[in-house]
């Protein structure tokens, strides 16, 4: 559960100016700051911090695509209901239009990103507490192979559920495809879209849920969810979870 927490010391208007400036994550907030942080050295906390950031950064741009995806539906129901629907930049032909969302493609896209570097600084955190320097998933899980504790039983298991549930997103898939997010990092930009179809028998359009990810992208593996808010909170549920649960689990 993610919680802005007010500061008491404040009057109210400045209150409510930091909530919206400097959020507060009690969860996060109080294990790196209040139980690692006097636990490891500052060359480990670096990371530990990194992680701290990057997950509140993950939680606005989740939020920040959520209201854009809310924002452009209603803006291309409107254009709909008032016939101007054609005089939209639209790909496609008569059987089905696409509208690309650009500023909900380009929140997405820092979120893919942004998601792939908070995993890396995790492995980097947890790894440190082992004496290594892993700097993605697959390594930090070589390294928690090799140890034998308690600590690394309760870590271990949860990882690689939640490494499996993330390719195809920030993690490659299987050999010979591609994550969305190396994608859109070394080669193309994010293929997102509205898809407004004409319904000729009922004279109407029909619009989609919400913006769709590509499904048919030949290097892509097939999800069980195209949406774009559905998959951003997949990616954002997934790492708050392994970072919360992880760094309980070291330092209880």
């Amino acid at each position: 559960m993610v919680r802005i927490k007010p500061n008491k010391r404040f009057p109210k208007d400045v209150e409510n100016l930091q909530d919206n400036l400097e959020p507060h994550y009690d969860n996060i907030d109080n294990i790196v700051e209040r139980v690692i942080q006097p636990k490891v050295s500052n060359n480990q906390f670096k990371y530990f911090e990194a992680c701290q950031f990057k997950i509140k950064g993950i939680w606005s741009l989740y939020n920040r695509i959520q209201i854009l995806d809310n924002h452009y539906k209603k803006y291309l129901s409107l254009c709909i209901s008032k016939n101007v629907i054609r005089k939209l930049k639209l790909r496609g032909n008569s059987d089905c239009y696409f509208y690309f969302p650009f500023y909900e493609a380009l929140e997405f896209e820092n979120l893919l990103g942004q998601g792939k570097a908070c995993l890396d600084c995790f492995s980097k955190a947890i790894g440190s507490m082992y004496g290594e320097s892993p700097n993605n998933i697959d390594k930090l899980l070589s390294v928690l192979e090799g140890k034998k504790d308690d600590k690394v039983n309760k870590i271990i298991e949860p990882l690689r559920k939640a490494k499996e549930k993330l390719r195809g997103s920030i993690i490659d898939p299987k050999k010979g495809r591609k994550g969305i997010r190396d994608l859109i990092s070394h080669r193309e930009r994010i293929d997102i879209f509205f898809t407004i179809r004409p319904d000729a028998k009922e004279k109407r359009y029909i619009l989609s849920e919400g913006a769709l990810l590509n499904f048919k992208h030949p290097e892509i593996d097939k999800f069980p969810n195209y949406l774009v808010k559905e998959i951003s909170a997949k990616i954002w549920s997934l790492l708050f979870g392994i970072i919360e649960n992880c760094f309980s689990a070291q330092f209880k």
